[in-house]
């Protein structure tokens, strides 16, 4: 197997394994606050998923991307996540326009497009090589 090719993978790798920790608190915050609180569907996302992008970003940066935690990374880390935030909205706006689901389903059926969107994304604005 090539370098750039173990390279990749491992990012991949570290990639989904902070995601899995991030995504867990974040679909478990949509679950409590959109089953049990009835808060706004899209609010309570948005709210969560900006949230989650600062703790994303903090072990991301020292995990997948081995970058300096710096002001400058921060914003392009936001940039970055917050089209897969649009990206989520317009995919959700679609979902519950079709699909007849309770409110904390969608945060879930998002998810497949979001980390896609975002890894391919951060992997090239993100990555030191």
């Amino acid at each position: 197997m090539s370098k750039p090719f173990k390279d990749i993978l491992k990012k991949i790798s570290t990639f989904l394994g902070v995601g899995a920790v991030v995504t867990s608190l974040s679909l478990s915050t949509n679950f409590v606050l959109l089953k049990y609180f009835e808060t706004p569907l899209f609010l309570t996302y948005i709210c969560v998923y900006a949230f989650s992008i600062m703790l994303s970003f903090l072990l991301n940066s020292t995990f997948t991307f081995k970058t300096v935690i710096k002001v400058k990374n921060m914003i392009t880390y936001y940039s970055i996540y917050i089209t897969g935030l649009i990206l989520g909205v317009l995919i959700m706006k679609l979902f519950t326009h079709f699909l007849s689901f309770e409110n904390y389903i969608y945060p879930f059926l998002v998810l497949p497009f979001t980390t896609i969107w975002n890894f391919t994304i951060a992997n090239r604005f993100l990555s030191k090589t």
